[in-house]
C-alpha cells in the first residue's frame, strides 16, 4: 500500500494530498527498534507501508512482565502515537518494531494542517483518537484486573478493529493467562452479546 491508500485520507482534495506528500518522510527501520519510551513526545505520526510494532507497557516493579496492549499493522493507526503528536502530550506506552517495518512519518505540522482544513480527516481522526484513548486509558489504569471478563473487553477494544484475526494462544500469551482462561471468558462475552467469535478470528460488536 502507499501513504494515499489510508482510508482517512481518501476524502482529500488534490491541494490536501500534495501537502500530505510532499511533507511526509519515508522510512525504513530494523526489527527490535525502539520508536518512543513512555514519557516521550512524538513529533510524527507513523503510518506503516509493511511490518508490525507492539504498543507496550513495563510495570515499575522489578521481575513483572510487560504487557502488550496492540500490535499496529499495515493500514492501522496507533492512537497512543497519534494523540502524543496532536497534543504534545508525553506518550503513555512503549512503541518497538517486531519485525523490519516501512512507512511514513508525517510530521504534527502536517496532520494539524489536514485537521484544521480536512473536515473527513478531522472527524475521522477526533472519532479514532476518542474511542481508542478512552478504552486504553481504561485498560491501563486496570492492568492488575480481578475481572478476566473485563480485561479481555478492555484489550479487545483497544485494537481499534471490528474484526481481530487472532488465536486464543495468542492473546493468552499477550496478556499472560492461560489458553483455557481465555476461550472460557471469551465465550462468556459471546454470550452476553459483546464478542461474536469465529475461526482464528474475534468480532467485536
Amino acid at each position: 500500500m502507499e501513504l494515499l491508500d489510508y482510508y482517512c485520507f481518501n476524502n482529500l482534495t488534490q491541494s490536501e494530498k500534495e501537502e500530505l506528500i510532499n511533507t511526509s518522510k519515508k522510512i525504513i527501520l530494523p526489527s527490535e527498534y525502539i520508536l518512543y519510551y513512555v514519557g516521550d513526545v512524538c513529533n510524527d505520526v507513523l503510518f506503516l507501508k509493511n511490518g508490525t510494532v507492539r504498543i507496550y507497557i513495563q510495570p515499575n516493579e522489578i521481575g513483572s512482565e510487560e504487557m502488550t496492549l496492540y500490535e499496529l499493522e499495515a493500514g492501522g493507526q496507533c492512537v497512543v502515537n497519534l494523540f502524543s503528536t496532536i497534543t504534545s502530550n508525553p506518550t503513555i506506552a512503549n512503541a518497538k518494531t517486531i519485525t523490519p517495518i516501512e512507512g511514513w512519518l508525517v510530521p504534527q505540522k502536517t496532520i494539524k494542517w489536514l485537521i484544521n482544513n480536512s473536515e473527513s480527516f478531522r472527524d475521522f481522526k477526533i472519532d479514532i483518537v476518542g474511542k481508542r484513548m478512552n478504552a486504553l486509558v481504561h485498560l491501563l489504569s486496570d492492568v492488575k484486573f480481578s475481572n478476566i471478563e473485563q480485561q479481555l473487553l478492555n484489550w479487545l477494544y483497544v485494537q481499534g478493529l471490528s474484526i481481530i484475526k487472532i488465536t486464543h494462544e495468542k492473546i493468552a500469551t499477550t496478556i499472560g493467562v492461560t489458553r483455557e482462561t481465555v476461550s472460557r471468558n471469551l465465550k462468556k462475552l459471546e454470550q452476553k452479546g459483546y464478542i461474536t467469535l469465529g475461526r482464528g478470528m474475534i468480532a467485536v460488536n
